[in-house]
């Protein structure tokens, strides 16, 4: 799988690349968050913390008149440890976008692209005693491939919807893939449906921005359901290299849970620009 998006995103932009190098635009950021709390003698009770996060994020961007193409990797990690128990996982994502527009004379544009949702490391579950190891690299792992019509006024918001095809990817981890009615445990799951996706990103004061990413998706023969992904995150640049983060991820998908997930985190650290 990771091999065919490879050469599919080499083919693409060698393609584009030969046009007009100069309309190719960059971007790289990287983050490291970082907190501790030190107990020594201290009487009224408490346990050493530290937690650490790393987060990164690549944008690839092309544009000339016809043609819009952007891509996107967001990458997170993170562990914590209390005391002397064992350390935990605190984010664990990996994502990547990609979008072909093609510009036409009315309000929408046409658009072919990729979404792919999984996580970079194993995944445990801390309910019980003992860690449950519930998800391993791209395992499973969830790919759509779109196309349909896009509304893209300017680079502060864009929505898409079209028709999706919609695998999932299991080996070890199949609770995504398996259908309970048969003796076999299936590791593929595949359907097609309808897939919309939306982007905000917003400055809302000078050192001050919020970005939003919404994807929703059902297949045909469960219209009725739709899968949910809401990844927000607000940031506050105290300067050049220091910033404050504000994130709250939503997340519904009745193959993992019948209830809504939730995950919120306000973190300090350090950021870089590379690109």
């Amino acid at each position: 799988m990771t091999k065919i998006l490879s050469v599919f995103i080499l083919a693409v932009t060698s393609i584009f690349a030969q046009e007009n190098l100069n309309r190719w635009i960059p971007s790289a950021i990287v983050s490291f968050n970082f907190s501790q709390t030190q107990f020594s003698n201290w009487t009224k009770g408490g346990e050493n913390t530290y937690s650490g996060t790393f987060v990164g994020e690549a944008k690839l961007d092309y544009q000339n008149e016809s043609i819009n193409f952007t891509n996107l990797l967001k990458t997170s990690y993170g562990k914590s440890q209390i005391g002397k128990d064992f350390t935990k996982t605190l984010q664990n994502d990996l994502l990547f976008n990609n979008k072909l527009s093609y510009k036409t004379d009315w309000l929408f544009n046409y658009f072919a692209g990729i979404n792919l949702i999984t996580q970079n490391a194993p995944g445990y579950n801390y309910d019980s005693s003992e860690p449950i190891q519930v998800s391993a690299i791209f395992d499973p792992a969830d790919l759509t491939e779109a196309f349909g019509l896009i509304y893209e006024p300017n680079a502060v918001f864009t929505t898409q919807v079209g028709v999706g095809f919609h695998q999932i990817f299991g080996n070890e981890f199949t609770a995504k893939t398996d259908d309970i009615k048969t003796a076999e445990i299936e590791t593929f799951k595949s359907e097609m449906g309808i897939e919309s996706i939306s982007k905000l990103n917003l400055k809302i004061e000078e050192n001050i921005s919020y970005g939003s990413f919404l994807r929703l998706y059902s297949g045909f023969e469960r219209l009725g359901t739709w899968d949910v992904r809401w990844d927000n995150i607000i940031t506050a640049k105290v300067n050049s290299w220091l910033h404050v983060n504000l994130t709250f991820l939503m997340v519904y998908d009745v193959s993992e849970s019948f209830t809504t997930q939730a995950k919120e985190a306000l973190e300090v650290g350090i950021s870089y620009r590379l690109l």
